[in-house]
């Protein structure tokens, strides 16, 4: 079997590895195998090979990680900066400054922010922050 065949066997099987890993990194380095198959087929010296599959690699992964890096980290509680301001309205009251609210179809823990009062007989109440999974009313 001719070398060019072993690189390019080589970089499938990392191709199909890469289908369930998902990183990207092992295209990356399947890249560099792939290259080093053409300079065989071209007739290059096994150095040469070696070189143009080390190159490829090292280039291909610095752009992965370059590309990567330059994602910023979502805010977990970005996705809830909607709900702030929304309008809930009181399942039950719990204590007086904890209730169950409905909201978006489901039944909330609810708490009163430090500045509210309670208010028994008010039924709607404005969401002013998230904390975990339960809503800060006033």
């Amino acid at each position: 079997m001719d070398s060019y065949w072993a690189w390019w066997s080589f970089a499938v099987i990392l191709v199909i590895m890469e289908m369930f890993s998902g990183t990207f990194y092992l295209l990356a380095v399947a890249l560099g195998l792939l290259m080093a198959g053409g300079a065989a087929y071209l007739g290059f010296a096994w150095s040469v090979q070696v070189t143009v599959a080390t190159l490829w690699c090292i280039a291909s992964i610095g752009l992965i990680h370059f590309l990567r890096k330059g994602k910023d980290v979502p805010n977990p509680q970005a996705n809830f900066s909607y709900d702030v301001g929304q309008s809930v309205n009181v399942v039950r009251w719990q204590d007086p400054r904890h209730a169950r609210v409905f909201y978006r179809g489901s039944e909330w823990e609810a708490e009163l922010a430090p500045q509210a009062e309670a208010d028994a007989q008010k039924s709607q109440w404005r969401i002013q922050k998230i904390d975990g999974s339960r809503l800060i009313i006033e």
